[in-house]
C-alpha cells in the first residue's frame, strides 16, 4: 500500500500512520470519493492538499483534501474528492450542437482539468441555454440523452487524476462474483415502482397555428400484465416525425422491463469501479449474466472489502 500526501510543499508517506481508508464510486453520480483516517503524528494536512492512493500496486485515488476534524484520541478524519468536485460549479451553459462528447471537452477546458480517455459519442444533443445548473449536471443530462436516443451508455468518472469518457461496454473486466466466487452475502429486488414504462407517447409540437402529432408505442402484453405505465415528453418541431418514432422505440425498448437492483458483500477487488461490469452466477436467484456497477465502496482495512450495487 501506499498512501502520499502532500502539504507544506512536502510530500509525506503516511500508509504505516493510516487506521482506516474507504473509497466510494458512484456511476455517473458526482466525484469519487476518499474518507481515511490516520493517527496524528505532528503532520499537518490541509484542505486543498494533494492525496494519491495505491494498493497491491492498483492506482485507487488521486484529489484533493476537502475535509479534516479531530478527536480527543489524535485520529484525524481526513475526505478527500478527485479533481470532478471542481465541476459542481454552477453556470449558464448554451449547448449547441454540442455531444456528451464535446460538452466534457469543454468542461475540462474550462476548470483546467487533465483529460484521458474521451469516447466519441456521436450524437448530437438538442440546442438549449442552460442556465443556473451544474457544469456536471450538463454532461450527464448530455448522457442521459444520448442512452434514450441510441441505447448507448456512457460513464464519466476520474481515472486517477484524468478526467475519462467511456462507453460502458468497453469496461468489462475478467472478473466472476456469486456462489463460491468473491462474493458472501447478496440481497436482490425486482421492481416496476420506478423507471418502468409500458407505453412511450411522444408529442410533436407543430408549428405555429397548427396541431402537433403524437407518436405512440406501447406492449398490450406488457400492459394486460401490470397495467397502463405511461412516459410522455414533447419536442419540439425541429424533430421529424421518424425521428421521433425512433426515440419511442428506443425508450420503449430501454424502459419496458421490471428494474432488478442487486447489492453484493464481496472480498474486494481494486479492478472494480462504477460502470466497470463483470459476470456474475447467484443460484440463488437464477442469475448468470453480465452485469454493471452502478455504485461501490471499497473498505482497505484491516482486509480488503467491497459493497457493491449493480445494474441487471
Amino acid at each position: 500500500m501506499e498512501f502520499l500526501v502532500k502539504t507544506n510543499e512536502k510530500i509525506y508517506e503516511i500508509s504505516e500512520l493510516v487506521k482506516s481508508i474507504s473509497w466510494n464510486d458512484r456511476l455517473n453520480d458526482g466525484c469519487s470519493k476518499l474518507e481515511f483516517s490516520y493517527i496524528d503524528d505532528d503532520l499537518k494536512i490541509e484542505n486543498g492538499s494533494p492525496v494519491q492512493f495505491k494498493y497491491n500496486g492498483a492506482n485507487i485515488f488521486s484529489g484533493i483534501i476537502f475535509k479534516h476534524g479531530h478527536t480527543k484520541k489524535k485520529e484525524i478524519s481526513v475526505t478527500a474528492y478527485d479533481q470532478l468536485r471542481y465541476c459542481k460549479a454552477k453556470d449558464e451553459i448554451v449547448v449547441l450542437k454540442d455531444t456528451a462528447t464535446t460538452l466534457t471537452k469543454r468542461m475540462c477546458t474550462y476548470f483546467g482539468l487533465r483529460t484521458g480517455i474521451i469516447a466519441d459519442t456521436k450524437y448530437v444533443l438538442a440546442t438549449v441555454v442552460q442556465d443556473g445548473k451544474t457544469w456536471l449536471d450538463i454532461v450527464y443530462d448530455g448522457i442521459g440523452e444520448t442512452l434514450k436516443s441510441t441505447g448507448r451508455k456512457y460513464c464519466l468518472y476520474d481515472a486517477f487524476g484524468a478526467v475519462t469518457l467511456r462507453d460502458i461496454a468497453d469496461m468489462k473486466l475478467n472478473l466472476i462474483l456469486g456462489d463460491e466466487s468473491l462474493c458472501y452475502d447478496y440481497k436482490y429486488e425486482k421492481s416496476i415502482d420506478d423507471d418502468f414504462y409500458n407505453r412511450i407517447k411522444i408529442y410533436v409540437k407543430g408549428d405555429e397555428g397548427k396541431s402537433g402529432q403524437m407518436i405512440v408505442e406501447d406492449r398490450n402484453s406488457s400492459i394486460e400484465k401490470y397495467g397502463l405505465l405511461q412516459y410522455f415528453e414533447s419536442v419540439d418541431k425541429d424533430t421529424n416525425i421518424s425521428q421521433a418514432k425512433s426515440r419511442a422505440k428506443s425508450l420503449l425498448g430501454l424502459y419496458n422491463h421490471e428494474v432488478e437492483t442487486l447489492s453484493l458483500e464481496c472480498l474486494g477487488d481494486t479492478s472494480v469501479r462504477a460502470g466497470s461490469s463483470f459476470y456474475a452466477y447467484i443460484e440463488g436467484i437464477k442469475l448468470n449474466k453480465q452485469l454493471f456497477v452502478t455504485s461501490v465502496t471499497h473498505n482497505f482495512l484491516p482486509v480488503h472489502t467491497m459493497s457493491l450495487e449493480v445494474a441487471i
